[in-house]
């Protein structure tokens, strides 16, 4: 799997996500960081002065560093149409192991110790959290998420902007739809439907939820 090659990196959102990004960023060798945030209250960013104000006909690479599904699509959705010629930049931690045959999509973060294997196909916005282990044939589909810790069997469907929490496991052949959100430590080892709550061992459904609900 190919990395972008980058020499000058925006990152829009200045939260503890954001963090782990810069870090990841770093580890590839990109030395020219700058920081954008809607709140104007942070003024400053791991040392560097934040912008504020809405840029038009950016050209570069940019990466949204929003732990939020929801939002993160939001952002960068936004942030493309006032900037359409901006790169939305995959990083992949060195750490981390990728199959040659994987399709990882656009403003895609690939985080340390990583394990990506044969023909998964991983969506625009997705995060792969530390030490999350991705069988063969998963699809992550658009501004999905995989916690910290996070073990998928072979042939698995995460439905877009879906979250599934730190540590929890998914039995093979197993679909979670869309907008859902799988609590931490839990087995998942039935189908869970769109926009809903579910955790346990075994998993079970515990309520319905709307797409922009707060799950972090």
């Amino acid at each position: 799997m190919s990395q972008n090659k980058i020499n000058k990196l925006l990152i829009i959102g200045c939260g503890g996500h954001a963090k782990v990004i810069t870090d990841i960023a770093k580890s590839l060798g990109i030395s020219n960081l700058f920081f954008k945030d809607s709140n104007i209250e942070i003024k400053n960013f791991l040392g560097n002065e934040v912008l504020h104000n809405e840029l038009k006909d950016y050209k570069e690479y940019f990466f949204v560093a929003i732990g939020d599904n929801f939002l993160r699509e939001k952002v960068t959705n936004s942030f493309k149409v006032s900037n359409p010629q901006a790169k939305n930049a995959t990083l992949i931690h060195p750490s981390s192991y990728i199959s040659d045959n994987c399709i990882l999509g656009s403003g895609t973060v690939v985080m340390p110790l990583c394990v990506i294997n044969s023909e998964s196909k991983i969506g625009d916005g997705v995060i792969l959290n530390t030490k999350s282990s991705i069988d063969h044939d998963n699809t992550l589909m658009n501004f999905s998420s995989i916690g910290p810790g996070v073990v998928t069997g072979g042939n698995v469907i995460i439905g877009y902007r879906s979250s599934i929490s730190i540590g929890a496991v998914i039995k093979n052949g197993i679909e979670v739809g869309s907008d859902s959100v799988v609590g931490g430590a839990s087995f998942v080892n039935k189908n869970i439907p769109n926009n809903c709550l579910a955790y346990g061992i075994p998993i079970e459904i515990i309520k319905n939820r709307n797409a922009n609900d707060k799950y972090l």
